[in-house]
């Protein structure tokens, strides 16, 4: 096995980044797995209209991004708001 050979089957072994998002996923998949995965993760501090309310906030301010990058960077800013957010509703308590 060549060395060019070897460094692809060790790169088709490997699974995507976490946060990667699936090729043959869809803005709409993506948006409705995120606001799944985030309700899960923040259900205890804030409601679901709630999370519904900051992802979308969070799909219009970042409405002149690429495509491609959409799904990560909806991620991470929609994590940074709710953390706030649940931060404030635990210390509210």
């Amino acid at each position: 096995m060549t060395a060019s050979s070897q460094s692809g089957a060790a790169r088709g072994s490997s699974s995507p980044p976490a946060g990667a998002a699936d090729a043959s996923a869809t803005p709409a998949d993506y948006y409705a797995d995120l606001v799944e995965q985030l309700f899960s993760e923040y259900e205890s501090a804030l409601s679901l209209s709630r999370i519904v309310t900051v992802v979308n906030q969070c799909r219009h301010d970042l409405a002149g991004s690429p495509a491609t990058a959409m799904p990560e960077l909806l991620d991470r800013l929609a994590r940074c708001r709710l953390s706030a957010l649940a931060e404030e509703a635990t210390e509210q308590r």
